[in-house]
This record gives C-alpha cells, structure tokens and sequence, in this order.
C-alpha cells in the first residue's frame, strides 16, 4: 500500500504546508460550509472543532465525522473541484488556515511534501470511511459501538459520547446503556466521561 511509503505529517509539517495562509476564526455553531457549496479554498483545522454531516429524507442531521486540530477539511472536493457534498459546522470556537485554490494549485506543482501530505489525507479518511460503511451495513448496535472502541483513535476517542452515539446512528441513552454493559463485562472503563479500552480481545469476540 503506497501510503506506508509516505511518512505520517506531524502537525508542524501540516501547517507549514499553510504558511502565509490567512488565519480566520469561527464561533461555536458557525457553519465553515453548506452541502452544494462551490469550493474556493482548502481549510486547515489548526485549533477548535468541525462536525461533518449531511441530512437524510427527513431534515434530521446525520454525522459523518468529527475533525480535530491539525488536519486539512474537504480535500477531496477541492482535489474533484466538486461543490461541497456535506456541510461542516463548528461544534466550538475555532481557527482554520485558508489556502485559495489558485494557491493550491501553485503549491501542488511546486511542492512534493504537499501532496504526499493530501495523499496521506485522503487514505486516512478512505480508511474511516470504509470502517463507517462497515459499521453501519452489517452491525447490529452492540457491535457498533465495540467496533468503534476497537478501532478507536486518540482522537475519537476523546470525543464526547454524545458525539460518538452520533457517528454510530445510535441515541445517547442507546450508547450510554451498551458502554455500562461493556463496562460490567470488564472491556472498558469511564472515568469523568472518557473511555478506556481495557480488552480489546473481548471487543474483538463480540464483532466475531
């Protein structure tokens, strides 16, 4: 897989890669943009919090993902120079480096290091993608949240479990009753709302 031939950006490279970029700051439950917008940038999350997400038949949110300080939002838009197929809201107060695509577009032929960066993006995010589909095709809810937990990053994990019931299409009080029966059986553990995963071993059995 040609990703493991490219190192991971730190965050320091990522905004390196932004240098000179225009720094703007957002409030809690600004929208960055609406599903359908036309791309005229590309973002870098440098501080704060972004909910990806779209609306299904009924007007009714439906999570895509949580981004944290430092990635690059919607890179596959500006790549296809598609609209925006997801609109993005910011879940606190926030700051973002702006890239306008005709910078984009310079740096890209001049500068390898950025697209190794986008390249590293991209699979990272195909790679989430594909474990949500997963999630939400085959699993029943028991097994949703213990494949979450088990596929679990630092930064998923840190989100609040509001925010998690949400990336799995389950309710709060559905996700808070399976994570106490996972807590009793010893798989994980709660203190002051973040999770630990004690037995990934026992998570494994339940999606087997």
């Amino acid at each position: 897989m040609i990703v493991k031939y490219i190192t991971k950006p730190n965050p320091e490279a990522l905004q390196k890669a932004f240098v000179g970029c225009k720094e703007l700051n957002y409030d809690k439950d600004e929208f960055l943009f609406h599903s359908g917008d036309e791309v005229t940038q590309m973002d870098l999350l440098i501080n704060g919090e972004l909910q990806v997400f779209k609306y299904d038949g009924n007007m009714n949110e439906v999570t895509l993902n949580f981004f944290r300080p430092v990635c690059i939002v919607a890179e596959w838009a500006v790549i296809q120079g598609i609209p925006y197929p997801a609109s993005a809201r910011f879940t606190k107060k926030s700051t973002i480096l702006r890239m306008p695509l005709s910078e984009v577009q310079n740096r890209l032929h001049s500068n390898i290091e950025l697209n190794h960066i986008l390249m590293h993006s991209l699979m990272n995010k195909i790679d989430t993608l594909n474990l949500a589909i997963n999630r939400g095709l085959t699993m029943d809810a028991m097994q949703r949240v213990a494949h979450f937990l088990f596929y679990g990053t630092p930064d998923s994990l840190a989100l609040k479990q509001t925010q998690m019931a949400s990336l799995l299409y389950l309710r709060p009080e559905t996700f808070s009753r399976i994570l106490k029966q996972l807590k009793e059986q010893g798989l994980v553990d709660t203190q002051k709302g973040e999770i630990t995963v004690l037995n990934k071993e026992g998570l494994l059995k339940i999606l087997a």
